[in-house]
C-alpha cells in the first residue's frame, strides 16, 4: 500500500485528474512485484513519469527489468557519453528533501 504522504502528494500534483489511475497502476504493480515495493524506487518511477500514465507504465516496465536503471536515470546527471556521472537527487529522501545534501 502506498502510504507515504510525499508520494501521494506528488502523484496528485503530477497526475491531476489521472491520480486514481496512477495510484491503481502503481499499487497493482507493487502488489505483484515485491522488489519494487520500496519508496526510493516508487519515487524514481513517479519522477521519471512526469505526470504521464503512458510514461508511468513504461518506467514500471523498465523497473521490472532492472530497478537500478530507473534509480540511475532519476538520481543522476551526466548520463550522456563523455560526461561524468553526478548524483543530484537522493530518492531515499522525500520529494521535498531529495536534492538536499546529496552524497554519492
Amino acid at each position: 500500500m502506498i502510504e507515504k504522504t510525499d508520494i501521494i502528494q506528488r502523484i496528485k500534483f503530477d497526475f491531476g485528474q489521472n491520480t486514481d489511475e496512477a495510484i491503481r497502476v502503481l499499487q497493482e504493480t507493487i502488489d505483484k512485484v515485491e522488489y519494487l515495493n520500496h519508496d526510493r524506487i516508487i519515487r524514481c518511477i513517479i519522477y521519471l513519469s512526469k505526470g504521464s500514465i503512458e510514461e508511468l507504465n513504461h518506467m514500471i516496465n523498465q523497473a521490472k527489468q532492472d530497478p537500478r536503471d530507473v534509480m540511475l536515470w532519476a538520481e543522476y546527471d551526466g548520463l550522456n557519453e563523455n560526461e561524468l556521472l553526478k548524483r543530484v537527487r537522493d530518492f531515499n529522501k522525500t520529494f521535498e528533501d531529495c536534492e538536499n545534501n546529496v552524497n554519492e
